[in-house]
């Protein structure tokens, strides 16, 4: 019907959309009558691009995720490089130069490069290598640890790790044998464009360009970009991915952990950098045999003056592979196969022996190192060090590199709990890596293995055993504890416990459960040294140090037997044991390796105490065991007090004598039945014997011992004077049958149990019973073995080098052998053995006792020629065995290094060279001075003295000889005698080596006249007559003045001397220099200083001959002038001046500034009105300046200080008008349109280089008020028309308003005009000619000469290596390193080796490699936890952080750190000692301070003296570094150029614009628009006929339908699509 309504409705039911499917009904809430469809599109937004990464890097087991996002793009590079046939390079730059662009980081290789089409398949997420448009994937053949190169995998981690590391790629490629370069960019911001424009968002386009075109490239945040594509010409292929919008904390974990995030780089490429078998530093061999040369260079650039970094990953030596395989003594490999998976996984096992007292197991750089309790001894004795602790023994490789998070404890085969318990600690020794193929999955960012760990531990996996390639067949198991415990017994170097004594129980240890059990033990060996019972010890590490003897060792556990260990307790009975009687049980390792017995042995003897001797030798130790009749003794015993001097009574008390001293011995025999005293003797002292006690000959029943020696007095028997315990002596010992074959008395052979019949070549046994000679059974000595010998065959000379080589003068030692025929010693009687020395005596040995012996020739003295090496020939041979072939040795006999030559010369008269027995003539009563010797070895070689050989010095003429005079080489001064007379004889000797020199002097008859002097008088002429009986002598001689003495002022200004402020006095000071009679004097060595009263007075002093200038730079008021001078450090007295300083009525000295303080600041309104005023000297205004004068700054931010910040520039500065004669008015000054705080500044430029700033004056801008809303950007105009289409009947679409507040309008006044392009070019070129003026003024540059520089592996000198800004830090600091500033810095050991070896050692070289430093940087000493401890004084600042770097920062860092340490500089003396009284106060270390003034306080304490105070000039110093306004003209010059190129383009582009307009007015264009309007009518009445067509035919179509559904089908579909828009 016609009447009949229907409605559309949405599928949801809801108000129509763009795109929406609609339902035509008859009511909105109808029910449907059949089942719709509706068509929907899905794609995925573009967040699963551009944070694929986020979730996957943040979430990654709490570590810094960074460098395996830059591995993800390393991957890449190497699978493009894996078919270069030559070096594949890979290149990572920073680029956080903020001079050239953005941060951006840039990864560029030389690989095969992308076509278009790669190019496009990159892009795609998830297109891996198996889906791409390719013949099918084919994996790479079977390589050693799979080190295919195949690790570009998934079309995955190359887009995450871009954005993850920033917001923004380029990608630049050129495949091999293409012209063209290929371009892709993708970026967040075009994707938010695309979105909010309704584009599709998985589309772009990829710019074909030519070679090092960078045309396009026109954003100056991409400036870096053109010398980049400049690099690409030459290349055969490439491929660049730029990745800029870095985020900040990127950057920051970049530029700060450099080293760390390279090692972890270095650690997952390791293997494909240094090949299949690792970086073994150990090995020459520097490539794999089965990959091409990888190198990974990284470099890092931040903007001047910082320099850049640079590393190669080949050259890290920290990584945790490198540390493992340079740490592992023995290697296991395996392999293992599972059923679940083809693949197969290559293992290796490393073990880290123990040495001596630590653990070699590599700790991670980045870990924090666990603290040790060194207080706790006991536990040390029982307590395992675990090397490897709970830390996983496998790290996991994937196709050869490292998957980071995921390890593998450990097999059931390699498990400790499964292990043998005596090798338990071997287990945590040891690491290990597993090497798959691309069988084993990993995750798409190759951060986890999916299954690795549940593969290999199924029951199914097979592991075998390789060794040299092979496997091996047996239990892998077995095979692994065997190799363990041969690591363990070849490897570990512990603590050998020997001499096992017996278990005890601890009843001194407070934890019951800890006190047994303990095994005693009698020594131990200890990285290499064998400790032993009785032996001397003292500790370190204990208060107070003990001395002492060892009693036992003690280790806790049941053990029987030798045994290792890590560590353990040792008993110290202290010594001396009269006065001590204690006994202390410390660590083992407190023992003091280093300490000598010497050394102890004078510590112990200290006090009163018995010295027992033994006069025939074999002396009996503590607990010694000794054969039953062995005699004891003779003994002496002496009583010696602290100064080792021998008693035999008691000091004397009073007026008595002291009282006699006796000593009484007892040996007490310890059995069963009870203590018996078995012999006691009382000894008196003899003046010839002391205290003597004869021999005992009655020890002979079995059993233990005590030798008692007690001190008493004579008369009443005491062993206790004045309260105290005399000294006393014990000694325990055991009578026994354990003895060696030396002392056995009888022994018997008993034959028993022998079969009747023996066979050749099976071995029979003959039981040997021992006896001594008291019939008590004896055991076996340990080292006692009956040899059955057989006849001599051969003779073995050692040592076996043939020439055997001796210095001149040393005898010759050999030991020779005599062998059977199988190589074993033999001994015969007649065994003697003759050493022939071609020239020389027969020596003999006889070698019948032991087959053995040794032959020590006479000195070796030949007679050198030419220093030539000369050769002998040795022979050996036994006389009693003639057949016995004859042993030959060379021996050559090399110059010896003794001293064998003396010469003498004088340094008066280079040819006075005095021979041996020489005879000369020297002026009667003469001093022949000036002496010196020189010696030389034999091979004419000089010897340098040295204080030993200086004490050997003797001459025949004085006995005043001194010893420092004989260190340089001079001699002590030889007087002639006075009379004439026969020739006096004089010698030099060497005293030991009988070299020396003579010669004679005969005196001249002649007469020395000395000590005329001139008492008075002026210079000139003089006349001496001498007379001598009837002769007479006249000669003229010319007087001069004497010594300089005093200094007189012969002319200067006119008095009273007045002088303005600041201004130099006209009138010279003319100053005499006089000696002490008034006659003027010269001397270049005077000194003339000009010092004032008060000190407040501060002058300079130029001087001219004898003439000096004074210009004045004071505070006014009364001074007084005082000329003085200095010779040789004496004083020398002047005149002084009185000066009146008044002050200068036209020097400016401050600017006043006066301005409403209350006026509130609205963004872009005025200024109120400054005024300001020039003060001067007086205080009152300067009316002479031009208003061009003063000017103002005005910047963001708050004040900084005196000056303004050097950003801001002299285009931010603004004029003022001088309305007044005594101020300046800045008027109608706008107001920044940012709200916040902002700085004020004026400055008065008084002449070319000098400035006068104001106070900086805060403000606070505040918002303005609201006029308007307007959008953010202006729309354009709106066309529409009548259509369905949504979009052409859209007027505002997304238009965001925001409040506009009120600003001022620009003016531009007369003043102001827009810079025209000379007036550019003009102050461009002021700005370069100021930036080369300060480039080339002179400045402080460090005089040393550097040829080292520019070698392989060589920073340079230390003195060149460092700038210093202040001229007084730059002084005193080279001053303090005054040793090192000559010091050549290198890189490795081998090129300071070979810096050593061309200079012939004179050249001081420190390599880096071989220098180690704390990391990090510690807080100066009055910093604690992040907290001043006080105020320090003196604006205290560490000597390293003044250092301006030239070249390769971190590792200038380390080398200063290493030379200046923590070395202070504060201001003056006073505030450095206060520092460090107030540092030692809060028990802390005060490292060196020095101070401006040129002083130096050492870390001791101690300052004053030459020795600590740096001279004012010193010839090595650091040099200056350019000022910091080079940097500023130098970016004024780029921002300029920058600025004018902007005006060029703006030109070009208005210059094209004027020419579309006028093209737009042309006839052609208007006839053209003429007829756009016809055609544009013609159309709306077309329009307006088809709509009334349109409705005409809808009216009939209602009447013939009763209903009507949209329901789509496959006969017939009807659709209704309704946009709707505004």
């Amino acid at each position: 019907p016609l009447h009949e309504t229907f409605v559309l409705v949405t599928t949801d039911r809801t108000k129509l959309q763009d795109d929406s499917t609609l339902h035509l009904l008859q009511r909105e809430d109808q029910a449907l009558a059949v089942a719709t469809e509706e068509p929907i599109t899905f794609k995925p937004h573009y967040n699963t691009l551009i944070r694929s990464g986020m979730y996957e890097y943040y979430a990654s087991a709490g570590q810094k995720s960074l460098p395996y996002a830059l591995a993800e793009l390393i991957d890449n590079s190497i699978s493009a490089t894996a078919k270069n046939t030559g070096v594949r390079m890979i290149e990572i730059r920073m680029m956080f130069d903020e001079t050239l662009g953005k941060p951006a980081v840039i990864v560029l290789d030389n690989g095969c490069g992308m076509t278009s089409k790669q190019l496009n398949n990159w892009a795609v997420y998830r297109l891996s290598k198996f889906s791409r448009e390719n013949k099918g994937y084919v994996r790479p053949d079977s390589v050693p640890r799979s080190l295919n190169s195949d690790i570009s995998y998934f079309g995955v981690g190359g887009k995450q790790a871009a954005f993850y590391i920033g917001d923004s790629t380029r990608m630049i490629t050129k495949p091999v044998g293409s012209p063209d370069v290929h371009e892709l960019v993708l970026s967040k911001e075009d994707f938010e464009r695309k979105e909010k424009n309704k584009e599709d968002i998985y589309s772009g386009t990829i710019k074909n360009r030519k070679v090092g075109d960078s045309s396009h490239v026109n954003k100056d945040d991409e400036h870096f970009l053109h010398s980049l594509i400049a690099e690409e010409s030459g290349k055969e292929s490439f491929t660049a991915v730029i990745i800029m919008g870095v985020l900040p904390e990127h950057i920051k974990f970049l530029k700060d952990d450099f080293a760390v995030w390279t090692r972890q780089l270095a650690h997952t490429y390791h293997y494909y950098i240094h090949g299949a078998d690792g970086k073994n530093m150990s090995s020459s061999s520097t490539y794999s045999d089965h990959l091409p040369n990888i190198d990974i260079q990284i470099t890092l650039r931040e903007k001047p003056p910082r320099c850049p970094r640079a590393m190669n990953l080949r050259e890290v030596e920290n990584d945790m592979q490198t540390l493992y395989i340079n740490a592992a003594a023995d290697t296991f490999e395996f392999k293992a196969y599972a059923e679940q998976n083809t693949g197969t996984v290559e293992g290796i096992i490393r073990y880290h022996p123990f040495l001596y007292d630590k653990e070699t197991y590599p700790e991670d750089p980045d870990a924090a190192q666990a603290s040790l309790d060194d207080d706790n001894d006991d536990n040390e004795s029982r307590v395992l060090h675990q090397a490897r602790r709970k830390r996983p023994i496998f790290n996991c490789f994937w196709n050869g590199r490292l998957i980071p998070y995921t390890t593998v404890s450990e097999f059931d085969w390699c498990s400790q709990s499964k292990g043998a318990k005596e090798l338990a600690e071997c287990y945590s020794r040891v690491s290990g890596v597993l090497f798959t193929d691309d069988r084993f999955m990993v995750s798409t960012n190759k951060l986890t293995f999916m299954e690795l760990e549940l593969i290999l531990k199924n029951k199914d996996t097979i592991f075998t055993r390789i060794v040299n390639g092979q496997k091996q067949r047996g239990n892998i198991q077995k095979e692994f504890t065997q190799w363990l415990k041969n690591c363990h017994e070849k490897w570990d170097k512990q603590v050998k416990f020997m001499g096992y004594m017996e278990t005890i129980t601890r009843t001194d240890v407070p934890v019951k459960r800890d006190q047994y059990p303990w095994a005693t033990f009698s020594s131990i060996e200890w990285d290499g040294n064998i400790y032993k019972t009785g032996q001397l010890v003292k500790s370190q590490k204990t208060l107070p140090i003990l001395y002492g003897s060892v009693v036992r060792f003690l280790l806790y556990g049941k053990h029987d037997g030798n045994v290792f260990a890590t560590g353990g307790l040792v008993e110290v009975a202290l010594e001396p044991k009269a006065f001590h009687d204690k006994i202390k049980t410390i660590a083992i390792s407190k023992i003091d390796k280093s300490a000598t017995d010497e050394a102890i042995q004078k510590n112990i003897d200290k006090d009163f105490i018995l010295k027992v001797d033994w006069p025939e030798g074999n002396p009996w130790p503590q607990n010694a065991a000794r054969m039953a009749g062995t005699p004891f003794g003779p003994i002496k015993i002496e009583i010696l007090n602290k100064k080792g001097e021998s008693l035999s009574k008691m000091p004397a008390v009073g007026q008595g004598a002291g009282k006699k001293l006796i000593i009484e011995l007892k040996v007490v025999q310890h059995s069963p039945k009870g203590d018996q005293e078995v012999v006691s003797f009382v000894g008196q002292h003899s003046p010839k014997w002391g205290f003597w006690f004869k021999k005992i000959d009655k020890l002979t029943d079995l059993g233990k011992y005590t030798l008692s020696l007690n001190t008493m007095l004579f008369e009443s028997n005491a062993t206790v004077f004045g309260g105290k315990k005399l000294p006393s002596y014990k000694l325990n010992f055991t009578i026994s049958g354990k003895q060696n074959r030396k002392t056995l008395a009888v022994i018997f052979v008993i034959l028993y149990a022998l079969s009747p019949s023996l066979y050749v070549g099976v071995p029979f046994n003959i039981p040997l019973l021992l006896k001594d000679g008291y019939d008590h059974p004896v055991m076996c000595p340990p080292d006692l073995k009956p040899v059955l010998t057989c006849n001599p065959h051969a003779l073995h000379v050692t040592p076996d080098d043939n020439p055997i080589t001796v210095q001149n003068g040393n005898p010759v030692m050999f030991n020779v052998e005599i062998h059977d025929e199988a190589g074993n010693i033999t001994a015969n009687p007649k065994q003697i053995v003759r050493c022939q020395v071609q020239g020389f005596p027969l020596v003999a040995t006889d070698c019948s006792t032991t087959g053995a012996g040794q032959l020590v020739t006479k000195p070796i003295n030949l007679k050198m020629i030419k220093g030539e090496p000369q050769n002998l020939k040795v022979n050996f041979e036994m006389p009693s065995q003639k057949k016995m072939a004859v042993v030959v040795r060379e021996l050559k006999v090399v110059p010896s290094t003794r001293v064998s030559r003396m010469e003498l010369c004088s340094e008066d008269d280079e040819n006075l060279m005095l021979r041996n027995n020489e005879k000369i003539e020297w002026l009667a009563g003469g001093l022949l001075e000036n002496l010196f010797y020189k010696l030389y070895d034999e091979a004419g070689r000089e010897v340098p003295p040295t204080a030993p050989i200086a004490s050997k010095i003797k001459v025949n003429w004085t006995g005043d000889v001194n010893l420092e005079d004989l260190l340089q080489g001079k001699l002590p001064d030889v007087q002639v005698p006075t009379q004439v007379q026969e020739a006096r004889f004089y010698q030099v000797s060497y005293q030991d080596q009988c070299v020396s020199v003579s010669f004679n002097i005969a005196s001249s008859s002649s007469v020395l006249v000395t000590g005329v002097r001139f008492q008075f008088g002026t210079p000139g002429h003089r006349e001496m007559c001498f007379t001598y009986k009837s002769y007479v002598e006249r000669i003229i001689v010319k007087v001069v003045a004497g010594i300089p003495a005093q200094l007189k002022l012969v002319s200067g200004p006119e008095k009273p001397l007045q002088v303005l402020n600041d201004q130099g006095i006209a009138t010279p000071f003319l100053v005499q220099l006089c000696d002490e009679w008034g006659n003027p004097t010269t001397d270049q060595r005077v000194v003339v200083e000009l010092k004032s009263s008060p000190l407040t007075l501060k002058v300079s002093l130029t001087s001219n001959i004898n003439m000096y200038h004074l210009p004045c730079s004071i505070c006014v008021g009364y001074y007084q002038l005082v000329f003085k001078g200095s010779l040789n450090q004496k004083p020398i007295p002047g005149p002084s001046v009185n000066l009146t300083v008044i002050p200068d009525p036209t020097k400016p000295v401050s600017l006043s500034v006066e301005y409403d303080t209350n006026a509130k600041l609205p963004a872009g309104g005025i200024l109120p009105v400054f005024s300001v005023t020039v003060v001067s000297d007086e205080g009152g205004p300067i009316t002479t300046f031009k208003p061009t004068a003063v000017s103002m700054f005005l910047w963001k931010g708050v004040p900084s200080g005196k000056t303004p910040p050097q950003t801001v520039s002299d285009s931010l500065t603004d004029r003022g008008t001088n309305e007044r004669n005594d101020c300046f008015h800045f008027r109608d000054k706008e107001i920044p349109e940012h709200i916040g705080k902002h700085t004020i500044q004026f400055f008065l430029r008084i002449n070319k280089t000098n400035v006068l700033y104001s106070n900086q004056i805060a403000i606070h801008v505040v918002a303005n008020q609201p006029v308007k809303l307007a959008p953010d950007s202006q729309p354009p105009t709106p066309v529409v028309s009548y259509s369905e289409v949504i979009a052409n009947r859209t007027l505002v679409e997304n238009m965001t308003l925001r409040i506009m507040v009120r600003l001022s309008c620009l003016r531009i006044t007369n003043e102001q005009k827009p810079p025209t392009f000379s007036n550019i070019d003009r102050l461009l070129n002021q700005k370069k000619m100021e930036a080369n003026r300060v480039l080339h003024t002179p400045r402080r540059v460090c005089s040393l000469r550097d040829h080292f520089c520019g070698q392989q592996d060589v920073l340079g000198m230390v003195g060149h290596l460092a700038f210093v800004q202040d001229d007084d830090a730059a002084r005193v600091i080279s001053w303090h390193i005054r040793g090192d500033m000559d010091c050549v810095i290198t890189k490795t050991t081998e090129a300071a080796m070979k810096i050593f070896g061309d200079t012939q050692g004179s050249q001081q070289v420190m390599a880096l490699d071989s220098v180690y430093v704390t990391p990090g940087k510690r807080p100066m000493p009055h910093i604690r936890n992040g907290r001043m401890l006080f105020d320090p004084p003196g604006n205290p600042v560490l000597a390293r952080d003044l250092l301006i770097f030239t070249r390769d920062q971190e590792s200038c860092n380390i080398a200063f750190k290493s030379i200046l340490a923590d070395t202070i500089l504060i201001d003056d003396l006073n505030s450095g000692t206060n520092y460090r009284k107030a540092v030692v106060q809060n028990k802390m270390q005060c490292p060196t301070i020095l101070t401006r003034q040129g002083d130096r306080i050492s870390a001791r304490g101690k300052f004053g003296g030459t020795q600590n105070k740096a001279p004012m000039n010193i010839t090595m110093v650091f040099g200056a570094p350019l000022p910091q306004h080079y940097y500023t003209l130098v970016e004024h010059i780029d921002l300029i150029s920058q600025h004018k190129l902007a005006l060029e383009k703006r030109d070009v582009t208005a210059k094209t614009r004027d020419d579309h307009l006028k093209s737009m007015k042309s006839p052609e264009m208007l006839q053209k628009r003429q007829e756009m309007e016809e055609k544009k009518k013609q159309l709306e009445e077309i329009e307006r006929q088809l709509g009334t067509f349109v409705d005409v035919a809808v009216r009939a179509e209602k009447t013939c339908i009763q209903s009507f559904c949209l329901n789509p089908c496959k006969e017939s579909k009807a659709e209704i699509h309704m946009r709707s828009g505004l």
